[in-house]
């Protein structure tokens, strides 16, 4: 039994040491680049989610276009990218724009490609082409958002695009 006890408890405790090492850095990265240096902790960090262990959390990602816009018409030229830090009970959420008039909101929402859906979670807009926010959410939504991505959406609002300038839908 002790070994048992053993194996549990050092893969545990690395999974939550490197999530407080690489979730900041990966977060920062606004290139795309983390999809090559940090996909072995993921993996390592996604297992302690889906097993219920409420450690670690998970990135999901979306490109943001305003030809992804519904009901549309987004802003044609728009462009962006957000990455989503799924914990249990928090959402994390860089986002890059660009291209757009000042963005006024931003939000993830309930909804497949094509389908426009509720507000789920409020994001600081990105007012000057980036922002951060951590909102705290139900674990149950959480869950959802981290095992169906392609769910939810992120969208980004201005005064030109009221419904919304840019869109992209979550995927791993």
């Amino acid at each position: 039994m002790k070994r048992l006890v053993r194996l549990l408890v050092v893969p545990t405790a690395v999974a939550v040491t490197l999530a407080g090492v690489t979730a900041p850095a990966a977060l920062a990265d606004d290139h795309g680049s983390h999809h090559a240096d940090s996909s072995g902790v993921e993996l390592g960090l996604g297992l302690d989610l889906d097993l219920g262990l409420g450690l670690g959390g998970q990135h999901r990602y979306a490109q943001l276009t305003g030809q992804a816009e519904v009901p549309g018409p987004g802003d044609p030229d728009g462009r962006g990218h957000a990455v989503v830090w799924v914990t249990s009970g928090k959402v994390c959420v860089s986002l890059t724009v660009r291209k757009i008039q000042t963005a006024s909101a931003a939000h993830i929402h309930r909804g497949t490609a094509g389908t426009a859906g509720p507000v789920v979670v409020d994001l600081a807009a990105p007012s000057d082409g980036t922002s951060y926010s951590c909102t705290r959410v139900d674990r149950g939504l959480a869950r959802e958002v981290a095992r169906t991505p392609a769910q939810f959406y992120v969208n980004v609002h201005n005064a030109e695009h009221p419904a919304g300038a840019v869109r992209g839908q979550l995927h791993r």
